[in-house]
């Protein structure tokens, strides 16, 4: 969220402030599940965030 508002991607809030600790991991991954959990209730659908992921990363082995 921060590297967001002050206008920087992720990738590149990451390679200025170094690669994810193990403090950081749990809060990451309880955010994405919370996130993921919101995404399949507003589209009424239980698996809508699993399968936009892995369509997601499927893409990735294109480019």
């Amino acid at each position: 969220v921060i590297a967001a508002g002050t206008g920087l991607s992720p990738n590149l809030w990451r390679k200025q402030y170094g690669g994810w600790t193990e403090a950081e991991m749990t809060p990451l991954e309880a955010t994405a599940f919370l996130l993921a959990e919101h995404i399949n209730r507003i589209t009424d659908d239980p698996d809508f965030a699993t399968r936009l992921i892995t369509d997601a990363l499927a893409r990735t082995d294109e480019i």
